[in-house]
């Protein structure tokens, strides 16, 4: 049987500058991109952070399951 990863905690302030990161590396990559889009379900913090940070639109997703 195949062990499962343990949970990974982290808080808000890690939370923010883990999305803040991932921002950097987007920006550093060179891609050319002209719009913003993030899924409901765990996206729109992150959506709306790069929506800010980029200047560029942001469309919502919305998913269920």
């Amino acid at each position: 049987m195949k062990k499962q990863p343990a949970d990974v905690w982290v808080n808000w302030e890690e939370y923010h500058r883990l999305i803040e990161l991932l921002a950097v590396q987007v920006h550093d990559s060179g891609w050319q991109f002209d719009h913003i889009l993030c899924l409901a379900r765990g996206g729109l913090r992150i959506g709306d952070v790069f929506s800010r940070l980029f200047k560029l639109p942001l469309s919502i997703l919305s998913v269920s399951s």
